[in-house]
């Protein structure tokens, strides 16, 4: 005779074994830029709009996919007037530190997107970071 068992009973005991993995935040990627006096707000919206393809149009050539998880920006209004000359910011997330290295060192797309751009840059920032980590796993 068979015995019956409990499918909620059965599941919570299979997740119940399962050993904790280890979840990796996605790599945030914040870029500031400055743009020159003489730069239109044209040219301003061009660039930025650029910027925000780079989503879709940088490809990991491994994958043939985006390996960028979402990139959103926007112009600056903090009135705490500590921006430096700061005017625009965007922030790029990356499902790993190695996306992200990939984009930074050796994406075609993104390198002609920087070439493109810099003529019309006083100043440009970045900060990476992971969600959560403050200190380093040495």
């Amino acid at each position: 005779m068979r015995s019956k068992t409990n499918p909620v009973t059965s599941l919570l005991d299979v997740v119940l074994q399962r050993k904790p993995q280890d979840v990796i935040p996605p790599t945030t990627h914040i870029v500031l830029f400055q743009f020159k006096q003489s730069v239109t707000p044209f040219q301003v919206k061009e660039i930025t709009s650029k910027m925000l393809a780079l989503k879709k149009s940088c490809i990991h050539p491994s994958t043939r996919t985006s390996y960028i998880k979402s990139i959103t920006g926007g112009k600056d209004n903090s009135i705490e007037d500590l921006q430096d000359g700061i005017s625009h910011a965007f922030i790029v997330q990356f499902y790993t530190n190695e996306d992200r290295t990939y984009y930074v060192d050796e994406d075609p797309v993104h390198q002609a997107f920087k070439d493109a751009v810099s003529p019309y840059l006083e100043k440009t920032q970045v900060v990476d970071f992971q969600e959560g980590v403050f200190t380093h796993a040495d």
